[in-house]
């Protein structure tokens, strides 16, 4: 049995307007949840270390790293400065 390519199911997904103007939608959501991670590995810390530095525990630092909740503006910063990280909101026409 054959698997399938992603790369081309992707392809042909992202023909359908729908579905591209979905994944659009989600791009600057997934690019800010990388950039946390990445900041977190940098650091070498654990999601229990950064969850405990801001108060929080571990289960929410991974909720946030999935994307599975909608964090609020408010964590979103505390843990951006936990990590000497500066976040910047662009509001577009």
């Amino acid at each position: 049995m054959e698997g399938i390519n992603f790369k081309d199911l992707k392809s042909d997904l992202l023909n359908n307007p729908d579905i591209q103007n979905s994944y659009d939608s989600l791009t600057p959501k997934y690019a800010l949840i990388s950039a946390l991670i990445a900041r977190r590995n940098e650091l070498a810390i654990s999601q229990r270390q950064l969850a405990r530095k801001i108060g929080m525990k571990q289960p929410a630092i991974c909720r946030i790293e999935s994307g599975s909740s909608n964090v609020t503006l408010e964590t979103l910063f505390k843990v951006a400065e936990a990590m000497d990280m500066e976040i910047n909101i662009q509001v577009k026409d």
